[in-house]
């Protein structure tokens, strides 16, 4: 009895055994089933919270759209032009106060002079539209929003931030205004009243929906009022809208259904305004019977599935009882073969990986000799240079001990002063070359061999400034327009970092301006200039706090010249790309302060530039590089 029971234990264990991969089979399938009847059921909600966001979506931008095209009609209005060309603030008063009465929506609209005063502004108080008296005027203190309007392009409207004052939500939107002659005459801008979107984004509605809810770019609820913002209520959903920008949530209280909007596409050269976003909810008390029901038919189907494989099971134990009494014998025989087979594979895959290790190998060896080579080559002749200029610095310090008691006259003085600094330069190129040869040579066995060091900033900038002197003075080679050179001082900034490759970066920014800014000037000027503009931007309030090497750097490098051609743009930081081939132009200078700042330096090199008016390049590099 004993010998009978303890195959039967066996064989049930086994059954157990094989149920097993079916009952976590059949419990995937029932988990999946049950998301798909429930997502079947949740489509029409989600269609429903869609149509909703479209709606709203729709609803804004035609009234943004309106604003905007109300914006651009004032600024091209030719009674306004020759109104504000005159400075006539009693025809400028006569045209925005019709168009006031025309759009009781807009809620003040005023005209700010080129020199940022209001002359003239509309108010619509309990309906009907006034002129503001000259007293209540504001100056430019009193209007922030103004550096939103700043370097307003003709024909174009712009708007700023959503704003709320006295308890309303408003949107400005602002459009130039240029003479007959094309002269800039300040601008008009208008105050809109976003009440009645608001109360018309809160009609619209969906069976089973919450109402639709609009935040702006800070999280601030809009078209409901909400105590807190949703960044301090929910910060996990808000940080997930801001990173997708559109999707849905779905979580135990409902389902959230966003998307981004944003106000007005941006200008050439300028950032868009951070978006809105609107927001679908469906309630928990729509959502959770559809679960229920979802899971019962899940668990229903999950029980028959599971009573089908108990029998299959069993069938399929009877057939393998026979079927390992008939593989017994080859068991021995197919692990024999399996065997060598992973030991034919094995060997075949340490062979190719070699092969490959080999042919790597020889393509490094290859580059460290060329490298190598040519660094030891460029040695011999520039250890001579420099040398012989050591030897000319030293032999011109004992003519000038030696003549330091006499009389030197006036020409000879300045002579060897000139001689002076000269030598002092070509040591300054001479031993940067040295560096780079000793970069070169580093290459060939580690490219992260550059030297790194804490310094002061300033003492880049000074060699800089040496560096660049002869080109802007009177033995520089003439140009189109003067051209000058400011350079703020970087002093009591200590970065550990690269000041090699920094200093490079710079120089190679400026000659890069010299080279093409002002070839050909923009029409009217007659003296260029250079800047360069350093400041230290704090860390990140979401940084993780690892000190003050996570602050960054920020240099700027300003001209005023003809900016850069749109179609050139996007190609100006590719290797040997230059628009002055023939000319002097090699396309490495902008290629390698590209490579320095993000290879080298951990930073980031930006450019800004409008066509005419001239470009902005921005070096951003960590405190302590990475």
């Amino acid at each position: 009895m004993a010998l009978d029971r303890r195959p039967r234990a066996s064989e049930g264990r086994i059954l157990v055994l094989r149920l097993l991969p079916w009952l976590l089979l059949i419990g995937l399938i029932g988990a999946l089933s049950y998301l798909r009847l429930l997502d079947l059921r949740l489509s029409p909600l989600r269609a429903q919270a869609r149509t909703l966001l479209e709606q709203g979506i729709a609803l804004t931008g035609s009234e943004l759209a309106d604003l905007s095209r109300s914006a651009l009609v004032l600024g091209q209005m030719p009674a306004i032009g020759v109104a504000a060309a005159s400075a006539d603030t009693s025809a400028m008063a006569s045209a925005l106060l019709a168009h006031a009465r025309a759009s009781p929506r807009h809620a003040e609209i005023s005209w700010i002079d080129e020199n940022g005063q209001e002359r003239v502004r509309t108010e619509h108080l309990d309906g009907v539209a006034l002129l503001a008296t000259s007293s209540t005027l504001r100056r430019p203190a009193q209007m922030p929003w103004l550096t939103h309007f700043a370097d307003l392009l003709p024909a174009e409207a712009r708007f700023s931030p959503l704003g709320r004052e006295g308890g309303r939500h408003t949107l400005r939107a602002a459009s130039p205004v240029y003479d007959a002659g094309g002269r800039l005459r300040g601008m008009v801008v208008i105050q809109h009243d976003l009440q009645a979107m608001m109360a018309r984004l809160a009609r619209l509605q969906q069976p089973a929906l919450d109402p639709l809810r609009l935040y702006d770019s800070e999280g601030r609820a809009v078209s409901i009022a909400e105590p807190q913002p949703l960044a301090v209520r929910d910060p996990e959903l808000w940080r997930v809208m801001q990173e997708q920008g559109r999707g849905r949530r779905e979580l135990d209280a409902g389902m959230w259904h966003f998307q981004d909007f944003l106000p007005a596409e941006p200008g050439p050269g300028r950032l868009a305004l951070q978006p809105w976003f609107f927001l679908a909810h469906v309630p928990r008390d729509s959502v959770e019977p559809l679960r229920h029901a979802s899971a019962w038919q899940s668990l229903l189907a999950c029980t028959a599935v599971f009573g089908l494989a108990v029998l299959l099971v069993r069938r399929q134990r009877r057939t393998e009882v026979e079927r390992e009494r008939l593989l017994a014998d080859l068991q021995t025989n197919h692990r024999a073969l399996a065997e060598a087979k992973a030991g034919a594979d094995d060997a075949l895959r340490r062979l190719r990986q070699l092969q490959d290790e080999l042919v790597q190998a020889e393509k490094l060896a290859s580059l460290g000799l060329l490298v190598a080579g040519v660094a030891h080559e460029l040695n011999t002749p520039l250890g001579s240079a420099r040398m012989t200029a050591s030897t000319l610095v030293r032999r011109l310090g004992e003519a000038e001990r030696e003549l330091g008691a006499a009389a030197l006259p006036v020409p000879v003085a300045r002579l060897l002063e000139r001689q002076r600094a000269g030598l002092d330069i070509v040591e300054h190129s001479l031993e940067r070359a040295s560096q780079v040869i000793r970069l070169f040579k580093q290459l060939a066995v580690d490219r992260g061999a550059v030297e790194r060091r804490r310094f002061e900033l300033d003492e880049v900038l000074q060699d800089v400034r040496r560096l660049l002197v002869p080109r802007l003075g009177s033995e520089a080679p003439p140009r189109p327009v003067p051209v000058s050179l400011h350079i703020a001082s970087g002093a009591g900034l200590v970065l550990d970092s690269y000041p090699g490759p920094l200093g490079q970066v710079i120089e190679n920014l400026i000659g890069n301006a010299l080279m093409h800014a002002f070839d050909p000037p923009p029409p009217g000027l007659m003296q260029g200039s250079i800047r360069v503009l350093c400041r230290v931007d704090p860390a990140d309030a979401n940084d993780d706090g690892d000190g003050d090497g996570r602050d960054e750097l920020e240099i700027e490098v300003i001209d005023d010249g003809c900016g850069i051609d749109p179609l050139v743009l996007p190609r100006i930081f590719d290797p040997f790309f230059t628009t002055r081939r023939g000319r002097g132009g090699t396309g490495i200078g902008l290629h390698l302060c590209h490579h320095f700042c993000t290879q080298v330096l951990g930073g980031r090199l930006l450019v800004e530039t409008c066509p005419g008016e001239g470009s902005r390049f921005s070096v951003r590099i960590p405190l302590r590089a990475p």
